[in-house]
């Protein structure tokens, strides 16, 4: 049976999953290009060794790959984006989510219906276009419909450890965003930190959205949001934003765009 995401291709870019070891291997480089060598992002000697990005979760998810057709048959020349995609059983087989190393989504586990965890996603700097990511939003969109994804989560980035350089947007997201009741969010431990930094009349609007990443503007364009405390990641040179998505409370319009896209 055809699913959804064999369709999200065009004559120059094709999205889908991983089929083998060494496409597995390819985007794991491409992750260690972009968050270590480009981001500063701290590696441990293994890692450092291999020059790919690697760790206990990947062998439970999904890989979807966005993929340069016309790049020939090296996965490392025609592999230029990843999303890392957990659903409950990877969780339940591995014993926990990628997530729960930095905010409290235990939870999550017994949420009535199919839960995606989303991590590691990265596009290569020479394919960060609309075109791209807007192909990638679509394939993750026809994944969440092939699996029938009732809740959608992960860990958004800001770059740097900085929170004061952000103050803008992490007030704005703090009074305007942020999840509560079964979804309420808070991230652990002593490397938690609020993101009320501003009192509500202060927070200029057009200042915080140039502030917040272009990803985590389209996951809340789309209907997301957030928990209400952000979680510094020191190895990896960021601080993350847990992104909560109900796929009940997707957009109407969005809804609509990524169905014809992706059945057409």
């Amino acid at each position: 049976m055809e699913k959804y995401l064999d369709r999200v291709q065009n004559d120059k870019i094709e999205i889908r999953l991983i089929k083998n070891k060494e496409e597995l291997f390819a985007a794991q480089r491409l992750r260690y290009k972009i968050f270590f060598e480009e981001c500063g992002a701290k590696a441990s000697l293994e890692v450092e060794k291999e020059k790919r990005d690697f760790d206990e979760f990947d062998d439970f998810c999904d890989h979807l790959i966005a993929i340069d057709k016309n790049a020939g048959p090296n996965p490392d020349n025609y592999i230029i984006g990843t999303y890392r995609l957990m659903r409950k059983d990877g969780a339940k087989k591995c014993g926990k989510w990628y997530s729960q190393t930095e905010f409290n989504i235990e939870k999550f586990a017994d949420y009535d219906g199919e839960v995606l965890e989303l991590g590691r996603s990265c596009v290569s700097a020479n394919y960060r276009t609309k075109l791209v990511m807007q192909m990638l939003w679509n394939g993750l969109a026809a994944y969440m419909f092939d699996y029938d994804i009732k809740l959608m989560f992960g860990c958004g980035s800001f770059h740097g450890t900085d929170l004061s350089e952000y103050k803008q947007a992490l007030s704005y997201l703090y009074y305007n965003y942020v999840a509560t009741g079964k979804l309420d969010v808070t991230a652990k431990g002593e490397n938690k930190r609020d993101m009320q930094l501003l009192p509500k009349e202060e927070v200029n609007s057009i200042e915080a959205l140039r502030e917040i990443p272009t990803m985590i503007k389209g996951y809340l364009r789309a209907g997301a949001k957030v928990g209400n405390s952000v979680w510094i990641d020191w190895n990896f040179n960021c601080f993350d934003v847990c992104i909560i998505f109900e796929m009940k409370n997707l957009k109407a319009n969005y809804l609509k765009h990524y169905e014809n896209e992706i059945k057409k």
